[in-house]
């Protein structure tokens, strides 16, 4: 009883700094910090009366900002379950408008979000992280992998190779990834219609490509070379490594570069050419109606496994802003979306997956390690220890 008491005097106080500047500047990154610390240290009963009571003294709106639309039924699924919460309407931001959004209010020290959902961690890392304008906060009672900690991961997604396979084109169409570079294997011919979202604008497709040439990619990359071309790879090609050589003949195999990734899913209900489109799997949601993408699709990880890799897995972080006005009721939130109500009551679809091993993926979808131990997985801190040099060439592919 000590504890919860000494937990809502702590964050009356902390609330109390907060405001008394206004809402436009705030008390400065040290109070936000000591509430996140404090949360840590609570039970979750403890923590759920401290936010109710900070709430409470605030007497202001939550605010979210994130990359994913799925937020909003996780703040509609949060109020339902915590009635003394309410929130401002929520809309989900491109990445770049977002991260401009973000870093023009926090470095100013003034209020734009009590949480935001990230994705692109190479830009989080550098923008948001670095900086010190983003705190983590790591949830209790979750099994995380020490990759997922800090900064907290809340979300996985994938990126697939998606064909339609009704026509001349079976589940079999493609079981190396070398395919993907328009080259013809040992007794395997190369494809050469591959739709691809730009690496230029779209960052999470420039992370990928990065990632490619990692050396944990480059290891499953040349055990899929020598089985599709029937020998080592020599590497006496002048490339930095096997990366770099799949990601310049990938890039330069792409014969379509689409501008929408949903779009182009829907497209392949009526195409039966043969195309391969590169799209997040959870884009199955948004396949027509009228046709089933359990049968008419292959997608590579899914329902067909390939040599080399599967996927691309790209996370999704949750963090607090050091100028958040709600910080115990943002730690709450995050508590929540770690539980299978919350996270479910956001995404709900194959290629989402969870953080916190003990919630279930979709049925008809694999759990989380499946896909990783078959995938490529981002990983922020090599993307951005050779970003410079990386993207600067894999942009140069794309403008040749």
């Amino acid at each position: 009883m000590y504890r919860k008491l000494l937990a809502i005097m702590l964050c009356l106080f902390i609330a109390t700094g907060l405001f008394a500047g206004g809402s436009g500047e705030q008390g400065g990154a040290g109070s936000v910090a000591d509430a996140i610390a404090a949360a840590e240290d609570m039970t979750l009963e403890e923590l759920e009366a401290a936010a109710k009571a900070e709430f409470e003294a605030a007497g202001v709106q939550f605010e979210a900002r994130g990359a994913s639309s799925g937020m909003k039924k996780v703040l509609a699924g949060f109020q339902e379950k915590y009635p003394w919460f309410s929130y401002a309407e929520f809309s989900s931001s491109k990445d770049q408008a977002m991260y401009t959004e973000l870093t023009t209010a926090i470095g100013q020290n003034q209020y734009v979000a009590d949480v935001a959902l990230v994705q692109d961690g190479s830009s989080l890392k550098s923008m948001l992280i670095d900086t010190g304008y983003m705190l983590n906060y790591e949830p209790k009672g979750v099994e995380l992998s020490d990759s997922d900690r800090d900064p907290l991961s809340v979300l996985y997604v994938n990126k697939c190779f998606f064909w339609n396979k009704t026509g001349d084109y079976g589940t079999d169409y493609i079981t190396n990834v070398w395919q993907l570079t328009g080259a013809d294997g040992v007794d395997r011919k190369g494809v050469h219609q591959l739709s691809f979202q730009t690496p230029a604008t779209e960052n999470v497709n420039m992370n990928f490509l990065i990632m490619l040439t990692s050396p944990e990619a480059c290891a499953k990359l040349e055990a899929a070379y020598e089985a599709y071309f029937g020998e080592p790879y020599a590497a006496d090609d002048g490339y930095e490594n096997i990366g770099y050589k799949f990601v310049t003949e990938l890039m330069r195999n792409v014969t379509t570069w689409h501008s929408s990734d949903t779009t182009a899913v829907k497209n392949m209900a009526t195409m039966t050419s043969g195309q391969v489109v590169y799209a997040p799997l959870n884009k199955v949601k948004d396949y027509p109606e009228t046709n089933d993408y359990h049968n008419d699709l292959a997608i590579s990880g899914w329902n067909v496994q390939l040599e080399g890799f599967t996927s691309y897995l790209y996370k999704m972080w949750m963090m607090i802003p050091k100028t958040a006005r709600l910080p115990y009721t943002a730690c709450l939130l995050i508590e929540y979306i770690c539980t299978e109500a919350g996270f479910t009551s956001g995404w709900d679809s194959e290629g989402y997956y969870s953080v916190n091993p003990s919630v279930p993926v979709v049925e008809g979808d694999h759990p989380l390690q499946q896909w990783i131990d078959n995938g490529i997985v981002e990983d922020i801190d090599y993307i951005n220890s050779v970003y410079r040099e990386a993207s600067t060439y894999i942009r140069s592919l794309v403008m040749s």
